[in-house]
This record gives C-alpha cells, sequence and structure tokens, in this order.
C-alpha cells in the first residue's frame, strides 16, 4: 500500500510499517469490502488512535510500543476520552467516521472473543449516544423553537372541530372530546407522553383535581400541574365515557375494547392536527414539553421553577437544554434596545466612538 502520509498526524513520527492494530487487516477486508474509500478512511482513523494513545501515554501505551498495537490496554473511558479530544480537535464529520472505525474495530473483535473486558461495548454505545444527543440538542432547540410557536393551533386545531352525534357508531364523538382532553393535558402539563398516558381516572379526581402527582422518570415521585382549560376539557370526555376502565385515556376504536391509549396513539393524535394544519413535519407530542418550557422561562419564570415544572432532577439538565433559546433572547433584546445600523452610526451626533484602551487590550488578547 502506497501510503500519502510519511508523518502520523499528532507526534509527526514516521508512519511505522504496517497496522497500527492487532488484526486490523481482517477488520478492514470486512468493513471495506463494498468501498475502497471506507477502508482507506477506517485505517486512518485507527492510525490517528493509536498515535493519540502513544503520543499521550495514555492507557500505559508509548512511543517505543512496535505496531501492531495489542488491544487489551483499552479501556472504555479511555475510549470516551479519545472521542472528547477528537471533539475539540477535528470535524464533526471526521469525528463520526473516525469513531466509526474505532467501534467496527471493537465489535469485530467482540464477534472474536478478542474484546479486552475492560471495554464495555454497550456503555459505549450508551455513552456516544448520550454524548451526541447532548451536543445536537442546543441545536435542535434553536432550529426547532420558531416552528414550536404553533403548537397552540394544534390545540385550537381539535377545539374547532365539530362534535359529531352522541349516537355515532364509530364513537368519533367520544374520540374528539378524548383528543382535546389529551392536547390540553400535554399542555397544562408540560408532562412525557408516557407519564399522559399512564394517568387515571381517580390521578386526576375525575377532571377535577388541579394537580395530580405521578411517578415519573427515574423512578421519581412527582407532580402534574392541570390548570382550568385542561381539567374543563376533561371532565367534558369523562362525563360521555361508559366503560369501566380507571385508565383516564383509552381507545374508542371499535374492535379496541377501550384499552388504555399507548404513547403512539398520542402521537398520532398531535401528528394528525400537524399534517392537516401543514405544520413543521419534526413536530411531535414531545414539542408540547418543549414549547412550554421556553414559553415560561420567556415570561420570566426562574428556571428552578422550570425545572420543577418539567420534573427534571437537576437543574443542569434545564439549563443545558434551554439556555441556547433563551441566550437568543436576551443578545436578540439587548441588539433591539442598542443595535444602531451602520447609516445611523455615520449619522451620530455625539461623534466618533471613544474606545475605552482596556477594551482594545482585551480585543487583542484575543
Amino acid at each position: 500500500m502506497t501510503r500519502t502520509n510519511t508523518l502520523l498526524p499528532i507526534s509527526e513520527r514516521p508512519v511505522p510499517e504496517g497496522p497500527a492494530w492487532l488484526d486490523e487487516d481482517a477488520f478492514l477486508r470486512e468493513a471495506g469490502a463494498q468501498s475502497l474509500k471506507t477502508e482507506t478512511t477506517y485505517r486512518s482513523g485507527l492510525r490517528l488512535f493509536a498515535d493519540w494513545l502513544q503520543h499521550f501515554r495514555r492507557a500505559g501505551y508509548a512511543k517505543t510500543d512496535a505496531w501492531p498495537l495489542r488491544p487489551d490496554r483499552l479501556t472504555t473511558d479511555i475510549i470516551l476520552d479519545y472521542r472528547n479530544w477528537l471533539l475539540a480537535n477535528r470535524s464533526r464529520a471526521t469525528v463520526t467516521t473516525y469513531m466509526a472505525a474505532v467501534a467496527g474495530y471493537l465489535n469485530f473483535l467482540d464477534g472474536y472473543d478478542r474484546l479486552p473486558d475492560t471495554v464495555q461495548l454497550g456503555k459505549l454505545q450508551r455513552q456516544m449516544a448520550r454524548r451526541q444527543i447532548e451536543r445536537n440538542q442546543a441545536e435542535a432547540v434553536i432550529d426547532l423553537d420558531i416552528a414550536r410557536q404553533d403548537i397552540p393551533r394544534i390545540v385550537a386545531y381539535y377545539d374547532g372541530l365539530p362534535l359529531p352525534p352522541q349516537n355515532d357508531v364509530y364513537n368519533r364523538r367520544l374520540s374528539l372530546l378524548r383528543d382535546r382532553a389529551i392536547v390540553k393535558m400535554l399542555y397544562s402539563t408540560a408532562a412525557r407522553i408516557s407519564e399522559v398516558v399512564s394517568l387515571n381516572r381517580a390521578n386526576v379526581g375525575h377532571g377535577r383535581a388541579a394537580y395530580a402527582t405521578i411517578i415519573g422518570k427515574g423512578n421519581k415521585g412527582r407532580t402534574l400541574h392541570i390548570r382550568e382549560y385542561a381539567r374543563q376539557a376533561v371532565v367534558a370526555y369523562l362525563a360521555e365515557r361508559t366503560d369501566g376502565n380507571p385508565a383516564l385515556f383509552v381507545s374508542h376504536s371499535r374492535n379496541s375494547t377501550s384499552a388504555r391509549l399507548s404513547i403512539t396513539s398520542v402521537h398520532k393524535v398531535v401528528k394528525r392536527a400537524v399534517h392537516a394544519l401543514h405544520l413543521h413535519e419534526s413536530l411531535s407530542a414531545h414539542d408540547f414539553r418543549h414549547y412550554r418550557a421556553t414559553q415560561l422561562l420567556r415570561a420570566g419564570m426562574p428556571l428552578e421553577v422550570v425545572q420543577e415544572f418539567l420534573g427534571h432532577a437537576d437543574v443542569t439538565t434545564t439549563r443545558n437544554i434551554y439556555a441556547p433559546v433563551l441566550g437568543v433572547q436576551v443578545v436578540t433584546e439587548w441588539l433591539d434596545n442598542l443595535d444602531v445600523s451602520p447609516k445611523e452610526a455615520l449619522n451620530d451626533p455625539n461623534g466618533p466612538l471613544v474606545v475605552d484602551e482596556r477594551l482594545l487590550a482585551m480585543l487583542d488578547e484575543e
């Protein structure tokens, strides 16, 4: 194989002969069976991983260790540390590809019972997925924030549908009353969909209770706040129920036997309105939760109160998810009050701006 690079990317020492890792060639033959580009890219990713370990003397690897390296010193934490280094020093596309190479190599070893006991693939995959979600959440909140402003239209959509007659053989009247109660409960409580479908009639005082105590995520108790508009919708719905199911929301299709409504069914209720109103196609039942959080934070509700409202165990979670939207709002408000156009700046009656020397020094340092 002809090398395009003669020096390793981090240590800048000559590239050793042969593969970076034991069994690497066998893995690359499988991984690159359909694409020479994949094989080449994965080889570069595994080479960078080896160089990182040796250059920074991680996990007991040293620059004097000859290639191919043995994977027996690898640990789950070391691999996650490498991914963090990649995130700080390489493009996102490179991070994705190079970590795919490392994960693929580890899975290959696992298939042949050669994976070190110190590497837990399940934990590694969960941690990688969680960190990627955390990294993407800020972008997702900002990108979808405008789309989520249409959430109240979903409630209005169901309120605007005419009620079928009471003798409707397909139970469409009961289904519509239920759907009105569902979207108003989602809006009122900002609850997770799983929490809403788990509610029983007794939890909500048959529609008359302002609060419902539930067991939420992490098996922790918390309180849902049921506002007046949601209570009215639940009362109207339950008033026409004749079944004995204790569940608050049940299916009313002809063959359902009044079974508790599923999470999928609640998603379909929201999606039906999204499609009918031609809203952003990504909007789902879970977006009620995000919409309400940003709505209340914008209105001035303290972060710790929003944390309690959402049922987050740690206020850091609330801050990390919604800080980007609030940051955009704060900067926008300041710009709306203080920003001037170039033309206005030229006509400033106060004359040229005198810049503080300390500010200039700070800018120079950056």
